[in-house]
């Protein structure tokens, strides 16, 4: 939203406009109306979705199908998986009974990808990523869309042991086992800062949604990120800020397991279609174009 001194030279300068040229009132709406929705060259992911019940079929470190739509291949490395202390992933079911905050019956089809890297000894690492697809325009970072996915903990452990679940390379987030009970969020590659949302909510399912708004290859692209309760409600916490497309991108997932003491449960990564997260100067546009149609509401009183 443009700032108040914008407002104000805008109005009069509207006000101006219309009271020497009141035959241009209907083209200068109609033009505001078509700049509101449109914007410059859009270079945007495809609109992805996929869950874990897509997987019954087979899942494993060397078992990984390109299911669902949108997403490139999944790429699953596992640190020591044929030897202690093993690593790896599997597909969670309900009937295992397994401590799984994610896997939801219901919207989720009864299964997650559950990941494994047992030990205490820093050797066992599961590593599991998916590329996104360039949409139409030929960019697979995110633009003005929001990329979410669910995860969950049976446990973490102590010092050395941690998750983390990377959004390209701009946007990373930590949850490191014997320190604090709260997230750590890195962007840029920059120092990390506190999210404090605790393990507490991690074991009970987390939606992790990251929002994107402005031009690509832009130093200060606006970026939204949510962390609310996978079964729905209100996000335990928000955190708004911007980061540097142009040297960092946001066109994949990565989860990492790192020697963790029980499992972790990753499921229902989505991509939600170009344009849902509004521009920053859409929505300017769109308040000029009410700012208009108000001074001319007051101009027929």
């Amino acid at each position: 939203m443009p700032d108040a001194p914008f407002r104000t030279n805008v109005s009069n300068m509207l006000q101006l406009i219309l009271m020497k040229n009141p035959c241009v009132l209907p083209k200068f709406l109609v033009n505001m109306a078509m700049l509101s929705l449109t914007g410059g060259v859009a270079f945007a992911a495809a609109t992805a979705t996929d869950t874990a019940a897509n997987y019954t079929g087979g899942w494993s470190a060397s078992t990984t199908p390109n299911l669902g739509s949108g997403f490139g291949a999944w790429n699953v490395q596992a640190v020591n998986n044929n030897n202690p202390p093993y690593s790896g992933t599997y597909l969670d079911l309900a009937t295992y009974g397994n401590p799984d905050g994610v896997l939801s019956p219901g919207g989720s089809g009864g299964a997650a990808w559950g990941t494994y890297a047992n030990g205490g000894d820093g050797s066992g690492v599961l590593v599991m990523s998916r590329a996104f697809t360039a949409g139409p325009s030929g960019s697979s970072s995110l633009y003005n869309q929001t990329f979410s996915v669910g995860i969950g903990s049976g446990g973490i452990g102590g010092t050395g042991s941690s998750i983390v679940l990377n959004i390209g390379t701009a946007i990373s987030l930590t949850y490191l086992g014997g320190g604090a009970d709260n997230f750590n969020l890195i962007v840029d590659g920059g120092g990390a800062s506190v999210i404090p949302v605790t393990f507490a909510n991690l074991n009970g399912g987390l939606l992790i949604a990251l929002s994107v708004s402005g031009p690509l290859n832009s130093a200060t692209e606006n970026y939204t990120l949510a962390l609310s309760p996978f079964a729905g409600g209100s996000p335990y916490y928000t955190t708004s800020g911007t980061f540097n497309s142009a040297a960092f991108n946001t066109a994949s997932f990565t989860f990492y397991d790192y020697n963790t003491s029980n499992d972790q449960f990753v499921n229902n990564p989505n991509i939600s279609a170009e344009g849902s997260v509004p521009e920053p100067s859409t929505l300017a546009l769109s308040a000029l174009s009410g700012l208009a149609m108000l001074i001319v509401a007051r101009k027929r009183k």
